[in-house]
């Protein structure tokens, strides 16, 4: 395990997010235009649940990769391909579970609760079963995409992920030329689109483990209450964070209709590219952070739980900067029309995204150890309290924009909290983390700071805009070398850049 393999797994999975951040963004702006914010509204919110797979899809497969993870360091293969048909089991019966839950808390609330025109009653419904069918076939995929997360074979996923995002352009482009219903025409592609990725998974996965995949009924009970137990936290967490996600867009709707669920949406979507951006580091260095513990390199799992949190903050920086001191130039390059709330709610989602971003190693780090069930239950527990709140705030009359600020200073808490954990799983000294982190992200904040000042200088267009992300990207290097970076971790930079330019030199 080297430094090495992930800086190359973070090269692979930036050309992925590059290319699917351009489709992504293209596609979602035709979408809005091809739709009409009402529809584009309702599906936000109806078939949201493709999106919420989307986000469970991601916390899920750390299950079964921790697991299988564990069991690739003994060079077992008989034990990795055990724990593969125990996790797919599991989630055969999770995907079940998903089905009866849809089709009845599910429906119950489109039937009664959702703030819809009477007529656009029965497309929500078909709509939402569509969404509900491409998630399952999202959560069957999960035990062979764990497979390929502890093997570290970011290529393949990049690819397939790529292809995803191909498919769902071209379904947008359709869209532009059709006559009929739309929403349900889009909804239909959504199920083929999604139904691509998992069919993708299954068929490499079978095809390049053979031995690994082989199923088998096992009767090894004590592994399925280990995993169960693992899987039964994670699930918490996740559904905590789904709830945050489609519990926000529900009490948008119950307060302010479809248009503004148009403009969350729309944020959301928009955020969920930026932090992208961050999160590969973190998906190239989770795996190793994993394979560290269980090999016992207890020093080397801190290090790098250190360096996920400070690189993926500093990551953003060079996206959040520009984002946010140029957002509505920014948003009319995106969309055709701005609708209201969008620039607030994006600007806050991303301030929201910083915050979470300093402590993002932690998760994997507490993961690593296994020692998850009291940090999956108070971080959980303090994103749904936000709900809550956020309902009673909005009942007294304040603005959207509330329910954001309050899951900021969720993220805040959670960020302590996360600290408090570590320590217990991995005897982390939380004034050591607070020094490695906190306090270089201060000092490169500090530095880069006058950027805000200089912005008020430029005018608000395109080519100010592409002057202005020069400048800010210059500074931030400069800050982040020189005060974000520990003295080893500069020569590790610049180790890197001289074997970078002997190779380029030849």
């Amino acid at each position: 395990m080297s430094n090495s393999t992930i800086v190359k797994n973070s090269l692979i999975l930036y050309v992925r997010l590059v290319v699917t951040s351009l489709l992504g963004i293209i596609t979602s702006r035709l979408l809005l235009n091809a739709l009409g914010v009402n529809d584009f509204g309702l599906y936000a919110v109806v078939g949201g649940v493709v999106l919420m797979m989307n986000f469970l899809n991601t916390v899920l497969i750390s299950t079964s990769f921790r697991f299988i993870a564990f069991a690739l360091g003994k060079q077992d293969n008989k034990s990795v391909n055990e724990i593969f048909n125990i996790s797919l089991i599991l989630h055969c019966i999770l995907a079940i579970a998903l089905l009866v839950i849809a089709e009845t808390l599910g429906v119950f609330y489109i039937n009664n609760y959702l703030n819809v025109e009477p007529e656009r009653l029965t497309d929500a419904l078909v709509v939402f079963r569509l969404s509900t069918f491409a998630a399952l076939f999202s959560v069957v995929s999960i035990p062979f995409q764990g497979l390929l997360t502890a093997k570290e074979n970011f290529l393949v996923r990049s690819g397939i992920e790529i292809s995803i995002a191909s498919a769902k352009f071209v379904a947008v482009l359709l869209l532009l030329n059709y006559s009929g219903d739309k929403l349900l025409y889009y909804a239909q592609c959504m199920l083929v689109a999604s139904a691509l990725g998992p069919l993708l998974f299954v068929v490499y996965t079978k095809l390049k483990y053979r031995v690994l995949t082989v199923f088998k009924f096992s009767k090894n009970w004590t592994i399925y209450k280990e995993f169960f137990s693992f899987s039964t936290w994670i699930m918490f967490g996740a559904a905590a964070s789904i709830g945050k996600v489609q519990g926000t867009a529900l009490i948008i709707n119950a307060f302010f209709g479809t248009v503004l669920n148009a403009s969350f949406g729309l944020a959301n979507q928009l955020n969920t590219f930026v932090m992208m951006f961050s999160s590969n580091v973190g998906a190239a260095i989770i795996p190793q952070i994993t394979k560290s513990y269980s090999a016992g390199e207890f020093e080397r799992t801190k290090d790098l739980t250190v360096m996920s949190s400070k690189i993926s903050f500093f990551l953003m920086l060079f996206i959040a900067v520009p984002f946010l001191l140029f957002t509505e130039v920014l948003l009319e390059l995106w969309l055709y029309n701005i609708p209201e709330y969008v620039i607030i709610f994006s600007q806050l989602m991303i301030i929201n995204a910083l915050v979470d971003s300093c402590s993002s190693g932690i998760p994997a780090a507490i993961q690593a150890s296994g020692k998850i069930k009291y940090y999956q239950i108070f971080s959980s527990s303090n994103l749904l309290v936000s709900l809550p709140i956020a309902y009673l705030f909005f009942s007294k009359g304040y603005p959207p924009t509330t329910i954001i600020l309050i899951f900021i200073g969720a993220s805040i808490i959670n960020s302590l909290l996360g600290q408090v954990f570590l320590k217990r799983a991995l005897n982390f000294d939380i004034l050591d983390y607070l020094n490695r982190v906190y306090k270089r992200v201060f000092y490169v904040l500090l530095l880069i700071s006058p950027l805000y000042f200089l912005s008020e200088f430029f005018d608000k267009d395109l080519w100010s805009l592409g002057t202005f992300i020069i400048l800010s990207s210059i500074t931030i290097i400069f800050a982040v070398y020189f005060v974000g970076l520990s003295l080893s971790e500069r020569d590790y930079v610049k180790s890197g850049l001289i074997k970078f330019k002997s190779k380029f030199s030849r």
